[in-house]
């Protein structure tokens, strides 16, 4: 027995093949289109999610650093005295200007690769110290000068400045503060 397209019908709904064919192209998906897949609101969401994790832990850095400035009295006269100064390892160096290796609230360098670094910390409590000129010698392990290591930088009064130190130099072990002048011109 041959059939032909426009007699095939099927047993149980009396269309024909092509009746089906014209059916499936006139009704629309049920699903959205590729580019809208069921993926991207999740994405969303953890972008969303991140930003607001960021933005806590941001506050959270912000609120410990306002507490901690709040405790510690700043250099200048406004809460700190040359006992206090003098009591707490700094060094007076010239006349109203101390110094000392940063203690407590410095970001201490690495170097890696060889070499060494450090911070000297600088404050103008009683005057200010205008031009200052550091330099420091760079020595080995059996004490030899290896290098010379000038600095200079401005400083009012007031003022705590933080001087780093580095040398890249592999067999350098330890500086050894040569010279300090703090210059100033008062009018």
């Amino acid at each position: 027995m041959a059939r032909t397209g426009k007699t095939d019908r099927n047993p149980g709904s009396g269309k024909t093949v092509e009746d089906l064919i014209v059916e499936m192209e006139t009704v629309p998906p049920a699903l959205p289109p590729a580019s809208g897949s069921p993926r991207f609101p999740v994405r969303r969401r953890l972008l969303a999610l991140v930003l607001v994790l960021l933005g806590f832990g941001a506050g959270w850095m912000a609120a410990g650093l306002r507490a901690s400035l709040a405790e510690k009295p700043a250099a200048g006269g406004r809460g700190e005295s040359r006992q206090d100064l003098l009591a707490d390892g700094w060094v007076e160096s010239d006349q109203g200007v101390f110094t000392r290796r940063c203690q407590g609230n410095c970001r201490r360098p690495k170097v890696y690769g060889g070499g060494i670094a450090d911070v000297m910390e600088v404050s103008c409590l009683e005057r200010p110290c205008g031009e200052i000129s550091v330099t420091f010698d760079v020595l080995d392990g059996q004490g030899q000068v290896i290098e010379t290591l000038p600095l200079k930088r401005q400083g009012l009064q007031g003022e705590r400045l933080q001087f780093v130190l580095e040398s890249d130099k592999p067999e350098a072990r330890r500086f050894a503060l040569r010279e300090f002048r703090a210059r100033a011109r008062v009018y």
